[in-house]
């Protein structure tokens, strides 16, 4: 086969969408498919083993979005691919749907969850809302990463979509152990210091700082909690950088949090892996997202997992019995949730997690995005 993925956001953006992209195209190259990729130009591009084409973002995207079908065009002059796997519906996927019966190729589309979200404001935008509904309904294939993107599908889009695919985000689960046993070969990060940051003394929230994740909830239960972390020696490692860290800030200062809350920047690499290894537990209070890779790299490092009750944590937590749901923008519940797991033995908590981890495996989720593709190129 030959696959153009389509998406508005790659790297060097460091997000779960981007992350899954490189995945997916470095694994179905790696089954014998010739891929390529065409994305929006922004910073400085990383050496990859795949071609890229990157195109300006057209100005005014939400009133004109067929303004992305002369990248397209261009794209599929050069590499006259057959089947084109765009992420989201809009604006790609409805680009996309415009030119795939003229250049002769299949469309699968796959949402990632913010063209879907309740809170997407341009989704209130009578343009864009037809833009989306038009792009899923017109697509060949559809793959959803999650249980709840398949049911939003239906929501904004009605009945009438195609075949809906599924194949939840994945990681490399050898490459992450192997990323985990280095960090415990290297020497302790400087940060960690810093922060007072003890192995198995400290809760971490791995996550980019904005309204969207909410911390702020967080570090109202903290502050509800703030006995028990004192008694305890523990911390609350906030691990990212967003546009919401003065007001944490001004927050964490408010209830005198400074020796629990540590606002710790954003961490990649071998500092990412020895949060991931020596943290105590993870949390995490967002209120909208798609299938969050940060919470399969939690259970693929067995750390226990408290998060709101929105439907991919429920997904991937509930009946898991390797983690714990608190009422979304509920603190007093969070605070709750923090005060039962740490009066807990954490063993049973780390052994469900392994268990389930395979499941979401890098190999499961080329293979399920490998067969959707085939199936759209093989339909008549």
């Amino acid at each position: 086969m030959k696959i153009c993925l389509f998406t508005p956001t790659f790297l060097p953006a460091l997000g779960g969408a981007e992350r899954a992209a490189d995945r997916i195209v470095r694994g179905l190259i790696a089954k014998g498919h010739t891929v390529t990729v065409l994305c929006q130009k922004q910073g400085k591009f990383p050496d990859t083993p795949y071609p890229v084409r990157r195109y300006i973002r057209p100005p005014a995207q939400h009133l004109w979005p067929e303004l992305l079908c002369h990248a397209i065009k261009k794209a599929h002059k050069a590499w006259k691919f057959d089947v084109m796997l765009a992420f989201y519906g809009y604006p790609t996927g409805y680009a996309a749907s415009k030119l795939k019966n003229k250049l002769g190729y299949k469309l699968v589309t796959s949402p990632r969850g913010s063209d879907l979200y309740p809170n997407f404001h341009s989704l209130k935008k009578p343009r864009v809302q037809k833009t989306i509904i038009s792009a899923y309904q017109n697509a060949d294939r559809i793959v959803a990463i999650s249980r709840w993107i398949k049911n939003r599908l239906y929501e904004v889009c009605g009945q009438n979509l195609p075949p809906i695919d599924m194949a939840h985000n994945g990681i490399d689960i050898q490459q992450h152990n192997k990323d985990l046993a280095f960090s415990r070969k290297n020497p302790t990060p400087k940060f960690t210091q810093e922060h007072d940051l003890q192995p198995k003394r400290f809760i971490l929230q791995l996550a980019r700082v904005n309204p969207v994740k909410q911390h702020y909830i967080a570090i109202d239960a903290v502050n509800q909690t703030k006995d028990i972390f004192r008694q305890k020696n523990l911390k609350y490692a906030i691990v990212g950088d967003g546009q919401s860290i003065p007001d944490l800030q001004k927050q964490i200062a408010k209830y005198n949090l400074q020796d629990i809350v540590k606002i710790c920047g954003s961490k990649n690499g071998n500092d990412k892996f020895w949060l991931l290894d020596n943290a105590l537990l993870m949390t995490t209070t967002s209120r909208e997202e798609g299938m969050p890779n940060v919470v399969i790299e939690a259970m693929a490092s067995n750390l226990p997992i408290v998060a709101s009750n929105i439907d991919p944590h429920l997904e991937l937590i509930e009946n898991k019995n390797w983690g714990l749901i608190f009422q979304d923008k509920n603190p007093a519940d969070m605070a709750q949730k923090l005060t039962q797991i740490l009066n807990q033995d954490l063993t049973s908590y780390k052994t469900a997690a392994q268990k389930l981890t395979p499941q979401f495996s890098l190999e499961n989720m080329i293979n399920n995005f490998e067969k959707s593709c085939l199936t759209a190129l093989n339909q008549k």
